[in-house]
């Protein structure tokens, strides 16, 4: 049997050290979950619309998570609304500015703006690439944050397949829907899996977006109907 150097057996030592050391940590790591929006644009109007001065820090990121998803789910959206939520939560980030899932949403708000500009490259590179890189940053800083990981996932959900950010859907909704499941309605389930099944389809897995599409088609939601003229397009 071969006899371990001084030097080796430093070194296996120092490798144990350092997983005894590190594997509390891993194992400590828990997922937080996103912040709870209304499902209806109804009641996502009503929250908007009931801000006031007295409103808290936590209020307001609510309130303007639930704009940002009326914004970007709108066929008649103007930029001008884009920007007026960009500069809100820019200055409630200087409040709350460790939040990586408000982080993640103002980056989504810069990103959803350069689809105003489809024809006009500098402008869509811009915020695309700006968008894009504060919302890597809120990710990378808490990967645990689902929240944070919805709103890039979505946000990369709906960029066009040639600006090569599908796999982060991909990557970030899988994670929504394996860590939440039905665990805030079937809503918010058919949500998720409704923008999942986007990004497969522009991440060139044009099977996996027609199965979940095609199962949401049946669900007594309102992403059934989206579902089958989202299925007519493949």
């Amino acid at each position: 049997m071969k006899i371990l150097s001084t030097q080796d057996f430093l070194k296996v030592l120092t490798v144990f050290f350092f997983l005894f050391v590190s594997l509390p940590k891993v194992i400590a790591e828990e997922y937080t979950p996103p912040s709870e929006i209304p499902s209806s644009n109804l009641e996502r109007v009503r929250l908007v619309e009931d801000l006031n001065e007295e409103s808290t820090p936590e209020q307001k990121k609510i309130a303007y998570l639930a704009e940002l998803a009326l914004l970007t789910s709108s066929g008649d959206t103007r930029v001008e609304q884009v920007e007026s939520l960009e500069q809100k939560m820019t200055k409630l980030k200087s409040t709350l500015n460790n939040d990586p899932e408000l982080s993640a949403a103002l980056g989504s708000a810069i990103s959803f703006r350069s689809s105003f500009y489809l024809d006009q490259l500098a402008k869509l590179s811009l915020f695309s690439r700006r968008g894009n890189r504060m919302m890597d940053r809120a990710v990378k800083q808490a990967p645990f944050n689902l929240g944070a990981r919805l709103q890039r996932g979505i946000s990369c959900a709906n960029m066009p397949a040639f600006l090569k950010r599908a796999r982060y859907a991909v990557e970030d909704l899988e994670l929504v829907q394996q860590k939440i499941g039905g665990k805030y309605g079937d809503e918010f389930q058919a949500f998720v899996d409704y923008y999942l099944a986007q990004a497969y389809e522009r991440n060139d897995q044009a099977d996996k977006a027609r199965e979940l599409w095609t199962r949401l088609t049946a669900s007594e939601t309102e992403w059934a109907k989206k579902s089958r003229l989202a299925l007519e397009k493949i």
